[in-house]
């Protein structure tokens, strides 16, 4: 289920819709939410993201607006987190193998 039906409050019909991500990293989702929103017939949609994941893993989608590409690692910080860490980092960094393993849960 799309989660969009008639109790939807959005309607996108004849609107310009932006959509802001902090991160694409493989684009699959965002291509099946840009799918169903094109189903209402907006005037336009595009995507603005913080970043987006250079990876080897990408469907191709590339948003209209890209603050910054990353590498292929798990990036954290500035509103990203890993379990619930980092969140509130004032930058956007990457957690090493060991970071990883000190924070699982």
């Amino acid at each position: 289920s799309s989660g969009i039906n008639a109790e939807w409050p959005l309607r996108p019909g004849g609107k310009d819709i932006l959509i802001v991500e902090d991160i694409i990293d493989t684009g699959r989702t965002m291509t099946k939410a840009l799918k169903l929103l094109k189903e209402y017939s907006p005037n336009t949609v595009q995507c603005a993201s913080l970043l987006l994941k250079r990876t080897d893993k990408s469907c191709g989608y590339v948003p209209e607006f890209i603050g910054f590409s990353c590498p292929d690692e798990f990036v954290l910080g500035y509103g990203l987190d890993y379990n619930e860490f980092f969140r509130d980092l004032p930058h956007i960094g990457i957690i090493n193998e060991e970071g990883i393993k000190h924070f699982a849960v």
